[in-house]
């Protein structure tokens, strides 16, 4: 089975009074363009969507047309995308019923049935490989905020509710597998040891107490799809538990570094190898998209200042101090 692993796209953000919706299309074109050369079976997107919870509806507007585009594309192709701190829950999920259609997961809340007991199976979904065979099952674990995993019945120690709806989601994973079937997790959080952008991601709790142990994945989990931390890395260095990092710089402390997406085989249980997808700097827009981007008289990749503003002489154009 071979998966491709994204986060963070953070549609609809506006930097420094310049919106971001043209290098947005840009990434969703070449990523189709990367799905119809490699054909994963499966597309995580691990939160953070959206750049904020009321998204614009050009945002919006995007995310749907890749659904239905990379759908249409490539009508086999399982796509399972959660809810991150700067998503609302409600809104990712609302479109959910008719995004199935599409063979498209949407996850943005955890659910407690009336008994007290985590709602363990609507975050379990079965990953089919290209035969339709289930290969593997998908553990969706979209941000837990405080509210959803603290209560009379789970107390309220915030990092404790969060592991126990880690203990009980896998234990309900490993009941339902069967031999040879890999288990997959998507999480979007802040695990100990992540190193972080300096001025784009929003902490989710204050301080660093909001850190989580990559134990809470234990050897049971064939690989990790992680978001929030936008710069790519290992967590401990497990090869297994991996952010795939931003597509594109939403800081400019994130110039520095390449962006990429995270192409992921597994044989069976076994993580066979994960290897980057660097995504170009200028992308590979049609021309009249490569026009537009010749506006910009500043380059991401050589701008090395915060002072850059827009350059009213340029439609799109920046100037740097």
């Amino acid at each position: 089975m071979r998966l491709f692993h994204t986060s963070d796209w953070h549609l609809g953000q506006n930097l420094h009074g310049q919106e971001r919706d043209f290098e947005h299309a840009c990434f969703l074109e070449w990523l189709l363009g990367q799905l119809k050369l490699a054909q994963p079976d499966v597309l995580l997107i691990a939160g953070d969507i959206f750049d904020t919870v009321n998204p614009p509806v050009k945002a919006q507007e995007r995310l749907y047309d890749f659904i239905v585009n990379a759908h249409e594309q490539q009508p086999l192709l399982t796509i399972v995308m959660i809810a991150g701190n700067h998503d609302s829950g409600s809104r990712i999920e609302l479109p959910a019923p008719l995004m199935r259609r599409l063979r498209t997961h949407a996850l943005g809340r955890v659910l407690w049935l009336d008994d007290g007991q985590l709602d363990a199976e609507r975050l379990l979904l079965p990953l089919p490989n290209a035969q339709g065979e289930i290969a593997a099952w998908c553990l969706a674990l979209p941000f837990l905020r405080p509210a959803e995993v603290t209560g009379a019945h789970l107390g309220d120690n915030y990092l404790r509710g969060i592991g126990q709806v880690h203990e009980w989601l896998i234990a309900a994973a490993n009941a339902k597998r069967q031999p040879g079937q890999a288990l997959i997790a998507i999480s979007h959080a802040h695990m100990a040891g992540g190193s972080v952008s300096e001025d784009s991601e929003r902490s989710l709790i204050i301080g660093n107490a909001e850190a989580l142990p990559a134990s809470l994945f234990g050897p049971s989990i064939s690989y990790v799809a992680l978001g929030h931390l936008h710069k790519p890395q290992k967590v401990n260095g497990e090869e297994r538990i991996r952010y795939s990092g931003s597509p594109i710089p939403l800081s400019f402390s994130e110039i520095k570094y390449e962006h990429q997406i995270l192409d992921v085989l597994l044989e069976g249980e076994t993580l066979i190898s994960v290897e980057p997808k660097l995504i170009p700097g200028r992308s590979t827009c049609n021309a009249s998209a490569r026009r537009r981007w010749r506006t910009f008289s500043c380059n991401w990749r050589t701008c090395q200042t915060s002072t850059c503003s827009p350059n009213p002489s340029a439609s799109r154009g920046w100037r740097c101090a």
